[in-house]
């Protein structure tokens, strides 16, 4: 089994540093995490100092600045990881890790049409993959099915990408309708998901969200979780 979580720590964790931590802590049976809205500051320095004590000592962030936010992935598996410079000023949004047998794409996208930029890239670098997986925060989702109206920028994109990067989430519980994030008015987005190549669906044992860390305010994104059976 290969297990995969993602979560969104907001702003670098702030000063929610020990409820972070005690979350990763839950976590730690996960294989491979992808922290994102990472920053290199001191609660960065120690999350990846924590992390390497619970074993994960092969480490990956796309930032230097202490103020960016970007991706940080941690794992208990050997990988080669880096960033693209043809996203530009967006290179800091995607981690590409190359483990064996697979590549893993760690996101963080941008806001509003910015999106595309990200899209572009991804739907390009794996069209032609067939071991590939997509995880992190996407920031978009499908009209009316991952939010209950229309407002989401480049939907027609990740519908796009989902034609040769399956949702993984969607695979295994259809059209239910469950949310990743909540605006201050109280509506619900699903904005975090996990993509993978179709020749690895067979594999999906389990992709589901865990909310806890979203209802004790740990971050403002719940948490999500890719079991692979390979």
């Amino acid at each position: 089994m290969l297990t995969i979580t993602t979560w969104n720590i907001r702003h670098g964790g702030g000063s929610r540093l020990q409820q972070i931590t005690a979350v990763l802590d839950g976590y730690s049976n996960s294989d491979v995490l992808v922290i994102t809205e990472y920053r290199p500051n001191k609660n960065g320095k120690a999350i990846r100092a924590f992390l390497e004590e619970k074993g994960y000592g092969h480490q990956f962030a796309t930032v230097t600045e202490e103020k960016k936010n970007g991706v940080l992935v941690a794992s208990r598996l050997e990988f080669e990881a880096k960033t693209d410079t043809r996203l530009a000023e967006h290179s800091h949004r995607v981690a590409k890790v190359q483990f064996e047998g697979f590549t893993l794409y760690g996101c963080y996208f941008p806001q509003q049409k910015e999106k595309q930029k990200v899209f572009d890239y991804l739907i390009d670098e794996c069209a032609n993959s067939d071991r590939s997986i997509i995880t992190g925060d996407i920031n978009t989702g499908l009209h009316f099915i991952d939010e209950k109206g229309k407002s989401f920028y480049c939907a027609d994109a990740l519908h796009q990408l989902n034609q040769i990067m399956p949702d993984a989430y969607r695979h295994l519980h259809g059209e239910k309708k469950e949310y990743s994030w909540f605006s201050n008015a109280g509506n619900g987005f699903r904005i975090d998901h996990f993509m993978v190549s179709p020749s690895m669906l067979g594999d999906v044992r389990r992709c589901e969200y865990k909310h806890g860390p979203r209802e004790s305010k740990a971050s403002d994104h719940s948490a999500m979780s890719l079991e692979l059976s390979a």
